[in-house]
């Protein structure tokens, strides 16, 4: 079951949870957070998760909504999971050479 993750704090709290639990989440950001967030502020976020948690095995779906810019500024910034609204081939393919994923929002 994914978790909605907001910021640092939300982040933090459920990965305590995980390494607490021994589990290993999805966290997932709202639904068109890149364009609120911003893309450097969602890899540094998941920079410091990889950081503070290298022992806990998680991943971090940041949700670019409908935008294929800010599907590449995340991707640029070192996210390594986006999801959008549809499909795109053309972000999917960059993202596999930048070893990152395009993926379906978790439900």
């Amino acid at each position: 079951m994914p978790v909605l993750v907001h910021d640092w704090r939300s982040t933090e709290a459920a990965l305590l949870e995980a390494r607490a639990n021994g589990t290993s989440p999805t966290l997932v950001t709202p639904v068109g957070a890149a364009s609120f967030y911003g893309a450097g502020y969602l890899g540094a976020l998941q920079a410091r998760a990889e950081k503070e948690f290298h022992d806990v095995a998680f991943e971090l779906i940041v949700d670019c909504g409908d935008a294929p810019g800010h599907a590449l500024a995340c991707l640029r910034s070192g996210v390594k999971r986006i999801s959008m609204s549809e499909h795109n081939d053309k972000i999917a393919d960059i993202a596999r050479q930048m070893g990152a994923q395009l993926v379906r929002r978790p439900t």
